[in-house]
């Protein structure tokens, strides 16, 4: 990219990942006020997958998806404009790459002052739900780590005001679209795989890596694998907040299939992610979901029954 020479520079340089999720835009506005009070660059790096589906039985880029380079650059800028990074006040670098986010980030980290990343954790739990790019940057980064809660501090002004008398939490769900999915399923990297054998729902708690929108596992010879492999199977991770009750749920929907000796080179690709099953075993068996649909949903309290609430029963 043009503006890549500005990494080497003598001014500081901050930098921060983005996936369009709101983690991501939470860390964006931190990242660019810190920029402004140090008059730094600011180095926004975003790290994309060429999607795949099954087509006719073989597995072939989508002509959707052609365009995935040019709809990665606009959603950063997107992502700019909305937290005033357009004002041309603060030197920006935009870097898209192709690959994993973590690599990414740390290759971008070399010589900067900061990176900076949302968080997947809230409040209490943060330590225990850092997502999994946050933990390697931490783990290897070579500079300072700033992690950005998603909710930042309206969510902790609402944990800690009490509820009065007249009071009452009500849980509400909403949807989470497509994009937020696959942030969420890239920042985590245990699921449960749920199969059908012989008529019977099993379900099994596996690792797994997110290559585009493509999720994959590694198995032993088995039930997991006899099934999964022959059909429709679905997956699911989610997030449990027993402080807040609430949560999150992400639901991928698909066809099993063994790419194991897959030649192609979507195949070969998936299995080259870094992939490390903590069960024991040799687990050489790789199985994907194709045509998958992503789903999810989300539980959120707000306080009703207020004094200021004027609904009426």
């Amino acid at each position: 990219m043009g503006d890549e020479g500005m990494k080497g520079g003598k001014a500081p340089r901050i930098v921060v990942g983005v996936d369009g999720s709101e983690g991501g835009q939470v860390a964006l506005a931190w990242a660019l006020g810190e920029a402004r009070i140090r008059r730094a660059t600011l180095h926004v790096v975003h790290a994309w997958h060429q999607p795949f589906e099954a087509v006719a039985g073989t597995l072939t880029v989508l002509p959707a998806s052609e365009g995935a380079d040019s709809w990665a650059k606009e959603m950063v800028d997107q992502m700019l404009a909305k937290v005033g990074g357009d004002a041309g006040d603060v030197p920006i670098v935009r870097e898209v790459e192709y690959g994993p986010a973590a690599q990414a980030l740390l290759d971008a980290s070399k010589g900067a002052a900061m990176v900076v990343v949302g968080s997947r954790g809230r409040r209490r739990l943060t330590g225990m739900l850092l997502g999994s790019v946050g933990q390697v940057l931490v783990a290897r980064a070579s500079c300072p780590v700033v992690v950005i809660p998603a909710h930042g501090q309206a969510a902790e002004a609402s944990e800690e005001a009490p509820a009065g008398p007249s009071a009452s939490l009500s849980g509400m769900l909403e949807e989470i679209p497509e994009a937020e999915c696959l942030a969420l399923l890239a920042g985590h990297g245990v699921g449960r795989l749920a199969v059908t054998a012989a008529g019977q729902p099993l379900v099994f708690p596996v690792n797994y890596i997110l290559d585009g929108r493509t999720v994959a596992i590694r198995s032993d010879p088995g039930t997991k694998l006899d099934w999964a492999s022959v059909g429709r199977v679905a997956f699911e991770i989610d997030n449990i907040d027993l402080v807040r009750q609430e949560g999150w749920s992400v639901l991928v929907q698909g066809v099993g299939q063994d790419i194991t000796n897959g030649l192609d080179a979507w195949s070969r690709g998936v299995r080259s992610a870094p992939l490390a099953p903590w069960a024991a075993g040799e687990k050489a068996h790789w199985i994907a979901i194709v045509s998958p649909q992503f789903s999810g949903r989300r539980l959120h309290h707000h306080l009703s029954g207020e004094a200021g609430d004027k609904t009426s029963t």
